[in-house]
């Protein structure tokens, strides 16, 4: 019957990404934007807008470290860096607590024991309707890492993960390595993803992911000048990398999420609680996150958004927007 019932769900949110995913127009204008899924170049960087934000960064604030490569694979080139990992670099030693001087912790778990950070990366997703009725019918709220080009291209669909109570953050303007890019780069990758969260939904993130959880001093250092603070994760479920796009198959990463719902079982988060990594990328990671959510639910005591889990009230720049504490959102689960 499960497997029935999977089924059935699968072939309701194709049939949504079938119906949803086509192209529209809006009113927004994007342009003195970097382009959709393009990393910010040259042209931008001249712009007098750009100037002016460069303009109010310390740079003598932002550890002066060589970016890094990628390699002919498109994964990260970690050769001839120092183990002794003297910029605090997460892709190479998954280092969240900072060595440069006046920068803060990443965040990587909820302190409140039981509790599991709920969290979703890429969106929005042209297809979330199911996904996103399916969170409202269980009044669960999660923090969002949204995409730049997506909110760009997605306004109505950005929108309405503010209209349903989500904990909105910044997950870049392309996707890129962070630590790969040029200061201006890294700057303009933030900032512009920012700018188009503010110009569609009103509201300015004061957190951000890094794609892939790559981030250094460098990298976390621009983000603190943009007074943004860096959340990473403590347990990831692996969703992103089911085929056919990736390496592992269903079956694997559902073994992945027992044993993170074994751990809420065993006592593994009773004297604190988890950020989880998962996505709103595509049908199947959707589809995951609606399967195991009962079981999740059941095996800890709390799932709740970053802003709650952090006690963070006021997640945005703009002081007539507001969060529920902890304290607050638990009791009116």
């Amino acid at each position: 019957m499960v497997s029935i019932s999977l089924f059935i769900l699968g072939a309701l949110i194709s049939t949504v990404i079938s119906q949803e995913c086509v192209p529209y127009t809006s009113s927004y204008d994007f342009t003195g934007y970097p382009e959709i899924w393009e990393k910010p170049n040259s042209t931008l960087f001249n712009s007098a807008e750009f100037k002016q934000i460069n303009s109010t960064i310390d740079w003598s604030k932002v550890p002066k470290v060589t970016p890094h490569t990628l390699s002919s694979s498109g994964d990260i080139d970690q050769t001839g860096y120092s183990s002794s990992d003297p910029d605090c670099w997460w892709s190479y030693n998954l280092c969240t607590t900072p060595k440069a001087h006046g920068l803060q912790p990443d965040a990587t778990i909820c302190p409140e024991p039981g509790a599991w950070g709920l969290t979703y990366d890429d969106g929005p997703n042209c297809s979330h309707t199911v996904f996103y009725d399916f969170l409202k019918e269980n009044n669960q709220k999660a923090t969002l890492f949204y995409i730049g080009s997506n909110v760009a291209q997605l306004p109505n669909e950005a929108q309405r993960g503010l209209a349903d109570g989500h904990h909105i953050c910044v997950h870049t303007w392309s996707h890129q390595y962070m630590t790969t890019l040029t200061n201006d780069e890294a700057l303009a990758e933030l900032y512009y993803a920012r700018k188009a969260i503010k110009y569609v939904m009103g509201i300015t993130p004061l957190c951000w992911r890094p794609p892939f959880g790559d981030v250094d001093d460098r990298i976390r250092a621009i983000a603190t000048q943009l007074n943004m603070s860096t959340i990473i994760w403590d347990l990831d479920t692996n969703d992103w990398n089911e085929a056919p796009d990736g390496t592992e198959t269903s079956a694997q990463v559902d073994t992945t999420f027992q044993g993170f719902v074994n751990m809420g079982l065993n006592g593994t988060y009773n004297n604190s609680g988890t950020i989880v990594l998962e996505h709103e990328l595509d049908n199947n990671t959707m589809s995951k996150a609606i399967e195991w959510y009962p079981k999740i639910k059941a095996a800890y005591k709390y799932l709740v958004p970053i802003a709650s889990c952090l006690n963070i009230t006021q997640p945005y720049a703009e002081a007539n927007f507001t969060y529920p504490s902890f304290a607050e959102y638990i009791s009116n689960g």
